[in-house]
């Protein structure tokens, strides 16, 4: 039943996709709406399949094990929950072109593609703390992605303005300032959940392994990532950073958090002693 829910919501991302392309070539409010309506039925069938499954939803609560296409197919409905409740009160339709190909993206190699499955330290089958750990470091990472997608849509969006024929996505954008404004927003968001992940992910480190710091490259690219999201902040409120910087502080940052997924998804399958996650992300 799982496994038939998650095809109903990958089929229904695949034709929000579609209808946010056609959007884009095709000016017309209608096309947008069914990339909504379309991605709304998409995550609801979706998170219906969590449900059904427990999936990573019950990280920390009774699971002995997890597999990486549970970890990213948890992130890409996050995300598009995260989008549409965007969209819903910024209006921001533009996003769905970036948010809705991505993911597609990631839900494919997720569920089509096998993934080992990684043990969970027996002491932490019913931790609270790992579970905490887990929903902040989703929230986290999905601010972050919604965070980059619009950076990622200033930064061209801006290059188009300097031009002398504006392309389609400019065309469609409410305004530059609108945008720079909310993807700060998020990115300040996902600092704030990515600070409370590293924070519970010592403690879930200390009682897997006995140490609340361990080192490993994807531990570093978290570390990394959250301070030069701090910086970033400090940039805006100090310095009186906008646009362009703020923007690429904000790419490159996302791109270290995903250095730290690469990492976990690379750790050995079978770890009895030490818990798979460290300190994830």
């Amino acid at each position: 039943m799982e496994t038939v829910l998650v095809h109903i919501a990958l089929i229904a991302y695949a034709a929000g996709t579609g209808a946010f392309l056609t959007w884009l070539v095709r000016p017309g409010p209608r096309w947008a709406k069914a990339g909504r309506w379309l991605l709304l039925a998409g995550v609801v069938v979706h998170f219906a399949s969590f449900a059904a499954g427990a999936g990573v939803a019950g990280l920390g609560l009774g699971a002995g094990s997890w597999k990486g296409g549970q970890l990213f197919s948890l992130l890409a409905a996050l995300t598009v929950a995260g989008y549409l409740l965007l969209d819903w009160r910024g209006g921001v339709p533009i996003a769905g072109v970036f948010v809705a190909p991505l993911t597609v993206a990631v839900m494919v190699p997720a569920h089509l593609v096998g993934s080992s499955e990684h043990e969970v330290a027996p002491q932490l089958w019913n931790s609270g703390t790992l579970f905490f750990h887990v929903a902040t470091s989703a929230l986290g990472t999905s601010a972050l992605a919604l965070a980059f997608g619009l950076s990622a849509l200033y930064l061209a969006s801006e290059r188009q303005a300097k031009s002398r024929r504006p392309g389609r996505i400019f065309a469609r954008l409410t305004s530059l300032e609108s945008i720079d404004r909310t993807g700060y927003r998020l990115a300040v968001w996902g600092f704030v959940f990515l600070s409370i992940a590293i924070g519970t992910g010592s403690l879930v480190s200390n009682a897997s392994t006995g140490s609340p710091l361990p080192v490993a490259p994807k531990q570093a690219f978290a570390v990394l990532a959250w301070a030069l999201l701090a910086s970033m902040i400090e940039a805006r409120l100090v310095a009186g950073w906008r646009g362009r910087r703020i923007a690429l502080l904000v790419v490159v940052g996302f791109v270290l958090l995903a250095g730290a997924y690469a990492g976990l998804l690379s750790a050995s399958p079978a770890m009895r002693g030490a818990l798979a996650l460290g300190v994830w992300p």
